[in-house]
């Protein structure tokens, strides 16, 4: 069963296996292609994709609006991760692009931005985990 957590180019698997990947492009691509790999990761994911952290922010919204009328206290928690979430996709972006335009490109800022992603998707995993198992 392909869940929204599950498989392994999908989801936060696909989010994590991408920042762990994130890591070696430096050294395996050299700077400028990996920049370019790193641009068109921002494009996919604001643009073509999930909207990234836009998308996030307006399922956070939803959950707010849903606990109006299903009062469970955990659509607000699971809310709060996913503006993090957001967040950090938004920053994750930022990163991306000084990478992308040669302000930055240390193989620190590579780790960093792998970090991002695996940040990301221990905070979605856990949310939609939580959300799962809310009890009706």
């Amino acid at each position: 069963m392909i869940t929204p957590w599950t498989g392994p180019i999908a989801g936060v698997n696909g989010i994590s296996f991408t920042g762990k990947k994130i890591k070696g492009w430096r050294d395996k691509l050299g700077v400028k292609e990996a920049g370019s790999y790193l641009a068109q990761l921002v494009r996919m994911q604001e643009e073509i994709g999930t909207g990234g952290g836009g998308f996030r922010y307006i399922y956070g919204a939803f959950l707010q609006e849903a606990h109006a009328y299903i009062p469970k206290d955990e659509f607000l928690k699971i809310s709060e991760q996913f503006t993090a979430s957001g967040d950090l996709w938004r920053t994750a972006a930022v990163h991306a692009a000084g990478i992308y335009k040669g302000r930055i490109g240390s193989q620190e800022d590579f780790n960093t931005m792998g970090d991002y992603l695996l940040e990301i998707a221990e905070i979605e995993r856990r949310a939609f985990t939580q959300l799962k198992n809310i009890k009706w």
